[in-house]
């Protein structure tokens, strides 16, 4: 009965939350869309940092990566060159911060351990949502943009229900220790099943067996999107990475499997594209 309340209380908020994107998309239309991206990149970036720099005793280390990852975010949105020139950058900077504010210390490892996790950082919440925000930009964007949060919430969605009712055997339970192959495999008929209605209400003019396989692998991507967050949280010994979504956690524990997912339809958008061109 708990698992089943908790489902309850997870689809509330989540339902919550989409009235919010819809509030936004009916206001600014596809600028409200792009507010949500923007508003999920801030409050994740805040989490991935406690996520990440835990035990980090340095104030300004932890602004300067948050600062910078919302500066990579920025620029990737504006240019995908842009973006990685401005993640080379933002690593140089970094690196150098950590090397002046750290080097009397004497912890070299955790020096670099820092500057590892910096670098993931800015991959993680700088690069990756930028493609959600770049997919709104694509011809068919808004309609590309429900097809990616489609795909990914559906595949969420039916994983748990099948784990839930038919999960025996783990995936990987040191990760996450309720994941099972046979969620995993419900995940993927759900990101199926999203891509057919996506096929029929938004690309009914296109074929469908290229929407089909783009929908289960960006489904199948986002489940470990969201192996990796858990990941992220044992090893930080956390259990959600926020409290912003009853049932949820933090954002990132909403969003993991878009990011994983965002540069695979946006790969699919650009592919599709030009084979129809």
């Amino acid at each position: 009965m708990t698992t089943w309340k908790s489902f309850l209380t997870r689809a509330a908020s989540a339902l919550v939350a989409l009235a919010l994107i819809i509030g936004l998309y009916m206001v600014w239309s596809v600028n409200g869309l792009k507010i949500a991206v923007a508003f999920a990149v801030v409050v994740g970036t805040w989490e991935l940092k406690a996520l990440l720099f835990r035990n980090e005793k340095s104030v300004a280390l932890k602004a300067t990566f948050y600062v910078l990852s919302l500066l990579v975010f920025a620029a990737t949105v504006s240019s995908l060159s842009l973006g990685s020139l401005a993640y080379a950058l933002a690593l140089i900077v970094m690196i150098t911060s950590v090397l002046l504010c750290s080097h009397k210390d004497g912890h070299l490892e955790r020096m670099m351990t820092f500057q590892a996790k910096a670098a993931l950082g800015f991959f993680y919440m700088g690069l990756l949502p930028a493609f959600a925000f770049r997919i709104l930009e694509q011809a068919h964007g808004i309609s590309w943009f429900v097809f990616l949060l489609a795909a990914v919430f559906a595949n969420d969605t039916l994983a748990y229900v099948f784990g839930v009712l038919l999960g025996r055997h783990k995936v990987m339970p040191s990760v996450s220790p309720k994941k099972t192959w046979e969620g995993s495999v419900g995940g993927i008929l759900g990101s199926l099943a999203a891509g057919l209605i996506g096929w029929f209400f938004l690309f009914s003019e296109s074929s469908l067996l290229p929407l089909l396989i783009l929908a289960a692998v960006s489904g199948f991507m986002g489940q470990f999107g969201d192996f990796f967050e858990s990941l992220l949280k044992r090893v930080a010994e956390v259990k959600d990475s926020g409290k912003i979504m009853p049932g949820h956690g933090g954002v990132l524990d909403r969003i993991d499997g878009v990011l994983f997912a965002s540069p695979v339809v946006l790969s699919g958008i650009l592919i599709l594209s030009h084979l129809l061109s």
